[in-house]
């Protein structure tokens, strides 16, 4: 498997959806890989007691919750695995154990009672509760139970109960089936054991869980004869483990030690015959070491934690319950960073606790200083648990420290379920909402409603009659989202529902009134003039739809083009065109550079191609010749701009602070440093001064004043003043704190005043206000905490940006590079090798192309 492609384009909630998979892999796919916990591997094991049946052969004795699938699809988002029943799962996807369980599972109805027990405790193995209750409808009757395989067969309806109810009706019900009259039998003494260690464990009253618990010392006594010293031994060994927990909550500590050295000295002794039963020696000593474990916390014997830590880790790596539980002594002993690593460790191997652990490893980072870190890992843990009230407050707490209320407010309001909107739940969306369904963005950022005022443009629009107001072009907005925008943040949130091409795709259930208003703009989209079409245009590209404009409009000569409306829908197309090519071949805007010299051209549609021209061809071509042309043209047409008398004072500042802003790439070309000086004063001093009435015009003033600022401080470190450009981009993050590429320009200041440890903490702002540069912001910040000597600190940071995107080949390195400082060192150099591997084989097969 390679698992950057693997994961390609699924973003796990907090590890990268790979790694989630081979941990747990048995319960996606039925097969397993070197990482697999030994606890997921039950369902390995079922399978092949399927294949080689035998009554009384033992199975796994710890089943898992059905919360637990769903919270691995959950948290891998491996959506494309999601099932209640085994034929939910696509062929392509299962592995061969599973496709041969599903083809028992269709014909369940047909099985003998051996061949069903199997069937049944395999779908309790890969928790599929549902579907044992397909294969076991009812319970049995309680005479024919008394034969083991049927008993086999009850007793993994009443596991399957539990497992989806909980203590009920129907699953007291079903244990009493079997606990209440039992047979001298294994099946018998499984179900009767673990009927008392419920009662024990989960019953309001307790008081019959030892009569129970006694019952099924009972019935192994009296079935010792016919067992093999295995098979005697490790029951032995499990029926130990439910009186240790009765114990234990009677705080009777002292037998339940003794109880449980008793049955440890007796499995360390145990050789298993097979293979198969390895597995379950395996699982009996990880469960008995558990126990020890828990039982020496509770009673403060540190060197016996420390030595069952040390033996749990070896035992099972990939363990999320031994990592926490090791972090823990770590934290007990006042070993913070060891704590940290630990935590960060047990959190990427969840699902059950990556909350709790990223909340535990928030406080230990806060308590080492590192106080932004922390409030990225509170970040982490509200969008793993959305809904849990700890990870809600640590959140709520971290947002008022820094003096956060906008993102304060937005996290007291995602945490409250909606039911008819449970995506409203998501942190992404409560940010970005726009962009998703036309909803409200709640993100404090200049960019965050940009849709939306799209939209509301083209509803005014309409509303005013279209084509008659066509000839004024109202002041605009600046900012254009890069193309993968929408992408990323999709992929980011994890709400894949909202990936559609086309609006009309998106699923009711998901829609806004605003969204199904759009959709009826689209279904009359071809019979609508140029000028509305292109306030639709501007809605669909604001959205991320840029291939579906490019699809709507097509491209017209521009010798056929006759008014200014048409002109200016085909510049819209052209500037969508080039916008959404940067990063690939540009393509270069020359229908937009033609539409500038037709003679019906309006005058403010000349000056916006111009400016766009000076921008394109310092960016692309260094041409200064074709730049000072375009330069040149601009101002020409801005004259004349400034010269109509209907024009008011706002749009025409705003066009001339924009026109020097953007035609300043002229003198920095040429290496002019006065006359860029000039130029950028002159943008400078009209953004300040321009008179905004009204919240719309001072949005405007704004996002102009910010991009002003912006540019005034890249003019500065251009020419050395890295002091004065310091002092405006702090001024621009003051404009937009909500900014990551703000954050990217203040950490690069920092880094070229060899501040690598402070330059973290930007890229990490960068990384959580993301989707525009996450992943590159974790993997600065990876780069900026090993160069100040934080391996812990920097792991983390670059595991996340292989979790946003596998590719990352620096990532990859600098995760190879500090992989052993939080236990994963192997497992990083592999990744890197791999993917090295991978794409030197690429690269010559390209080479290899005639």
């Amino acid at each position: 498997m390679n698992r950057w492609e693997f994961s390609h384009g699924i973003v796990g909630v907090n590890a990268p959806s790979w790694l989630t998979y081979e941990v747990h892999r048995p319960y996606f796919d039925g097969a397993e890989s070197p990482a697999t916990v030994i606890q997921a591997r039950s369902a390995v094991l079922a399978a092949r007691r399927f294949e080689n049946p035998s009554p009384g052969a033992l199975r796994f004795g710890m089943t898992m919750p059905a919360s637990y699938r769903r919270l691995l699809v959950q948290e891998s988002r491996l959506t494309a695995y999601r099932a209640t029943v085994p034929t939910d799962l696509p062929d392509e996807l299962a592995s061969p154990a599973w496709r041969r369980m599903t083809g028992a599972y269709r014909r369940h109805a047909e099985l003998d009672q051996l061949d069903r027990s199997g069937l049944a405790h395999w779908l309790v193995a890969v928790c599929l509760p549902a579907a044992v209750l397909e294969v076991v409808p009812e319970d049995l009757d309680p005479a024919a139970c008394q034969d083991q395989v049927t008993a086999a067969v009850q007793a993994a309806r009443a596991a399957a109960l539990f497992g989806s109810e909980g203590l009920s009706e129907r699953t007291t019900a079903a244990y009493r089936v079997l606990a209440d009259h039992p047979a001298p039998t294994v099946a018998h003494v499984q179900a009767v054991a673990g009927w008392g260690y419920l009662l024990a464990r989960h019953a309001g009253d307790d008081s019959a869980a030892p009569l129970f618990l006694g019952r099924a010392r009972e019935l192994l006594k009296d079935i010792a004869g016919e067992l093999t010293r295995f098979t005697h031994t490790v029951l032995t060994a499990r029926l130990a483990l439910r009186e240790v927990m009765y114990a234990e909550r009677q705080r009777d500590f002292g037998s339940a030690r003794a109880l449980l050295a008793d049955v440890r000295a007796s499995v360390a002794e145990l050789t298993a015959p097979d293979g198969d039963d390895e597995l379950v020696l395996l699982e009996t000593r990880r469960r008995l070491l558990d126990r020890h474990l828990e039982i020496a916390v509770r009673t403060g014997d540190t060197e016996a934690e420390r030595a069952a830590v040390e033996e749990g880790v070896a035992l099972d790596p990939w363990d999320v319950k031994i990592r926490m539980q090791a972090a823990q002594a770590h934290e007990r002993a006042g070993e913070h960073e060891q704590a940290l690593a630990g935590y960060l460790h047990a959190a990427r191997l969840g699902p059950f606790g990556t909350g709790f652990a990223l909340l535990r490893a928030a406080d230990r980072a806060r308590e080492l200083g590192h106080t932004e870190f922390a409030r990225v890992l509170n970040e982490r843990a509200f969008r793993a648990a959305p809904r849990a009230g700890a990870t809600r407050d640590a959140l709520l707490d971290a947002c008022r420290r820094d003096g956060d209320r906008p993102l304060a407010e937005l996290t007291e309001r995602a945490a409250n379920l909606d039911r008819e909107r449970p995506y409203a739940n998501n942190w992404h969306y409560r940010m970005y909402a726009s962009y998703f369904n036309l909803g409200e963005s709640e993100s404090p950022g200049l960019y965050a409603r940009l849709p939306s005022l799209a939209y509301e443009f083209a509803e005014r629009r309409g509303e005013r009659g279209g084509e008659r107001v066509a000839e004024r072009a109202e002041v605009n907005w600046q900012r254009l989202m890069p193309p993968a925008f929408r992408g990323n943040l999709i992929r980011e949130s994890g709400l894949t529902e909202f990936a559609v091409d086309h609006p009309a795709d998106l699923p009711e259930h998901l829609r806004t009134p605003r969204w199904n208003r759009l959709c009826e703009w689209l279904d009359d989209f071809d019979g609508q003039g140029p000028e509305r079409q292109q306030q639709v245009a501007m809605v669909l590209y604001r959205l991320g739809f840029a291939k579906l404009v490019l699809e709507l409009i097509p491209a017209v000569p521009v010798d056929r083009l006759r008014t200014p409306a048409e002109l200016r829908l085909h510049h819209w197309r052209d500037l969508v065109r080039y916008v959404a090519s940067v990063g690939t071949r540009v393509a270069a805007p020359e229908t937009s550079f033609a539409i500038a010299e037709h003679p019906a051209c309006p005058t403010h549609l000349r000056f916006v191609i111009a400016v766009v021209a000076v921008v394109f061809h310092a960016r692309e071509t260094r041409s200064l010749e074709e730049a000072t042309r375009w330069r040149e043209i601009g101002a020409r047409a801005l004259e004349e701009l400034l010269a109509e008398p209907d024009r008011s004072p706002f749009e025409k500042m705003m066009a001339e602070s924009r026109f020097y802003r953007s035609v300043s790439f002229v003198p920095f070309l040429a290496g002019d440093r006065g006359w860029l000086a000039r130029d950028m004063d002159r943008a400078e001093e009209l953004a300040r001064a321009v008179p905004a009435e009204g919240p719309y015009q001072e949005f405007l003033k704004r996002e102009n004043l910010r991009a002003c600022v912006e540019s005034r401080s890249k003019e500065c470190y251009a020419f050395g003043e890295d002091e004065r450009g310091d002092r405006l981009v702090a001024e621009a993050l003051a404009l937009d704190p909500y900014e990551p590429k703000t954050h990217i320009e203040v950490a690069e200041g920092l880094l070229r005043r060899d501040l690598p440890r402070e330059a973290a903490d930007s890229y990490l702002r960068t990384a959580r206000l993301g989707p525009v540069s996450t992943a590159f912001g974790y993997a600065s910040a990876g780069e900026c905490f090993r160069r100040a000597g934080r391996p812990v600190l920097a792991e983390d940071c670059y595991l996340q940006a292989l979790r946003l995107d596998p590719y990352a080949i620096s990532a990859a390195r600098g995760w190879a590079a500090v992989g052993a400082a939080n236990g994963m060192g192997e497992l990083a150099r592999t990744y890197l090798a791999d993917l090295e591997a991978w794409g030197a084989a690429r690269l010559a097969a390209r080479r290899e192309r005639p």
